[in-house]
């Protein structure tokens, strides 16, 4: 059975499902929802459901499906991007987002004492930030990312984006 149908709040169309799976080279295993689309239509983030089909909670609130995206962040990532970012955006800053994505998934006892993509301190995942941030969540460290693939893979973004004024 596919993820999403088991649950009518976790809904996601044939084709995003088709579109999300291609770009995963899997099939989805938590049902989803699709939390922001490029500027063509097609999935960027989904939101996963608190729970898997077996009841096992899920820490990652969104989750990055644009295969080209997701290796953007990756690229940054193994060049000490995460430390970078975790250098430079202010602890109080760091605890606002983590404090923002919580509140999300209010009520949920596996989220407490997590913050973005289910880190207990510091930041642990760009990706998970960069999928925050571009469903609308607070948080500079994906800010941060954004702004640092402005600088390294502008055709990228203006691809999922759309036209923009570049400086």
């Amino acid at each position: 059975m596919d993820v999403n149908e088991a649950d009518p709040d976790w809904f996601a169309s044939r084709d995003d499902r088709d579109w999300v799976q291609h770009q995963l080279g899997r099939p989805p295993r938590i049902p989803f929802r699709i939390a922001t689309r490029s500027v063509d239509g097609r999935p960027i983030v989904i939101e996963l459901a608190p729970f898997d089909q077996v009841g096992t909670p899920q820490s990652n609130w969104f989750w990055l499906v644009d295969r080209n995206l997701v290796a953007a962040i990756a690229r940054l990532e193994s060049q000490g991007g995460v430390r970078r970012a975790a250098s430079l955006v202010a602890p109080a800053a760091l605890e606002l987002a983590n404090c923002s994505y919580r509140s999300g998934r209010h009520g949920l006892a596996h989220m407490q004492g997590r913050g973005v993509g289910g880190a207990r301190a510091g930041v642990k995942c760009l990706h998970a930030h960069v999928a925050f941030h571009l469903a609308g969540g607070f948080t500079p460290v994906g800010v941060w990312a954004i702004w640092r693939l402005y600088q390294t893979d502008y055709r990228l973004l203006l691809d999922l984006v759309g036209q923009g004024t570049r400086a």
